[in-house]
């Protein structure tokens, strides 16, 4: 009987009998299907449990939370509606998803939205701060250099003696008092009558010569362009948003309710105290600079309100470049023309050189004897005597007999000296004994 109960109950057994498989338990998910995977993906690289992460932003730790894992915190915080959804869910909270169960945790954090955000500032604060003081920087270093170089007021004193100058015709052009930045550009426009050269390569050609140490003013200027390129609206606001988010976390440090668990009023107070101070030490410097920046753009005779530093600012570099390339064309074309001299005199130096002519003994006799060419010719009256006996004297000195017998040719009588080229024997003379001959003769003639 008892095995047939028990057969019995072998039958009877209900579906849901230990027999049977367990339904797979069913998860719920009330957010956004896209917006859930993309923060599952974040989630799962911190490689820690919800209840850490809640624990961390209590404790605002940031050496569990770094910069990078509150950044990525920040992209996946919880919006309000979000938050709504899951607190006001009633069923089976464990049948929530990972997310949803997530959002949850958070939802345990007052302010947990601003929290991040403000935990992630703090970390970024100093480096932020840093970096608009940069800024502010250049910006003052920029209007300093423009407006105290002393070697750049140097070129514009002979820029405006030259604009004189040029125009001392005009009574109205050529009294200027002052230069316009916009003329600075012109300069290099300004080509000489034969188009060879112009008016920015003579200044920079004047100045090399006379004041060398103005060109200083282009390596000074090399501080410009990052100053050019800030633009002053976006600094103001950058800084006020910052000192606007300090004030936030200011007033709710102050109305933090503080625990055992939550730090976040006495951590973020503290941070309060000390941001507060450089923002406001910060933003008295940026309306120092702008002030500052304003004053020198009127000091150069621009209108300070419709022109903008960055504007401003060009005129100085564009004329900085400008000086700069012209100087170095005129260097590479000086370089040019040296290397040209430098081939011609090789090209000398390797010629084979001309033999120097012997000098005859007439010619050393009279350079050893040291003869009176003046007073020998001044013995001579007959003004065509004097000339041909200076020929036969200057043709002695060079040892050139050519020249001698070609005077002989012409004439065979030099005042009261006769010659002849022959000697007693009637043999033709050398040439040496010719030219002693001719010296000893003229010699005699003078005593």
């Amino acid at each position: 009987g008892g095995g047939g109960g028990g057969g019995g109950g072998g039958s009877n057994r209900s579906p849901g009998g230990g027999g049977a498989k367990k339904k797979k338990k069913e998860i719920v998910t009330l957010l956004d299907s896209k917006r859930s995977y993309n923060i599952n993906i974040a989630l799962a690289r911190f490689k820690m449990s919800h209840d850490v992460i809640r624990d961390a932003l209590l404790r605002m730790d940031s050496e569990t939370l770094d910069e990078d894992k509150l950044v990525a915190l920040a992209k996946c915080k919880p919006e309000a509606g979000e938050l709504d959804t899951v607190t006001s869910y009633d069923g089976d909270v464990s049948s929530l998803g990972s997310v949803e169960q997530f959002f949850l945790k958070l939802s345990e954090i007052p302010q947990v939205q601003f929290r991040i955000d403000a935990f992630l500032f703090k970390i970024r604060f100093e480096k932020n701060v840093a970096e608009l003081q940069e800024m502010v920087d250049v910006l003052k270093l920029a209007t300093s250099c423009v407006s105290e170089s002393k070697h750049f007021k140097t070129v514009l004193e002979y820029i405006l003696a030259l604009g004189n100058y040029l125009n001392h015709a005009n009574k109205k052009k050529g009294c200027a008092y002052g230069v316009r930045l916009s003329s600075l550009d012109k300069f290099k426009g300004m080509k000489s009558s034969d188009q060879k050269t112009n008016l920015l390569e003579f200044l920079v050609v004047t100045l090399r010569k006379f004041k060398p140490e103005a060109a200083e003013f282009v390596e000074e200027f090399k501080v410009l362009p990052a100053a050019a390129k800030l633009d002053i609206t976006f600094l103001e606001s950058s800084v006020g948003k910052t000192l606007g988010m300090v004030n936030r976390i200011g007033k709710a440090a102050k109305s933090a309710k503080t625990d055992g668990t939550d730090r976040f009023g006495p951590v973020m107070q503290a941070f309060y105290d000390e941001a507060k101070q450089k923002m406001d030490d910060l933003g008295s410097d940026l309306k120092s600079a702008i002030k500052e920046m304003k004053q020198t753009v009127t000091f150069y005779g621009e209108d300070a309100k419709k022109v903008a530093s960055s504007e401003f600012l060009q005129y100085f570099i564009g004329f900085a470049d400008s000086f700069k390339r012209t100087g170095d064309m005129l260097d590479k074309k000086k370089e040019l023309e040296d290397r040209q001299k430098a081939r011609e005199e090789g090209k000398k130096s390797r010629s084979p050189k001309s033999k120097k002519r012997h000098l005859g003994p007439g010619a050393a006799i009279a350079k050893a004897g040291g003869l009176d060419v003046k007073a020998l010719l001044g013995k001579n009256k007959n003004k065509k005597d004097k000339n041909k006996i200076g020929f036969a004297m200057k043709s002695l000195r060079s040892g050139d007999s050519s020249k001698i017998r070609a005077a002989l040719r012409r004439r065979q009588k030099f005042g009261t000296i006769k010659f002849k080229n022959r000697g007693a024997s009637g043999k033709k003379l050398t040439r040496a004994k010719f030219e002693q001959a001719l010296l000893s003769r003229i010699q005699k003639n003078n005593q």
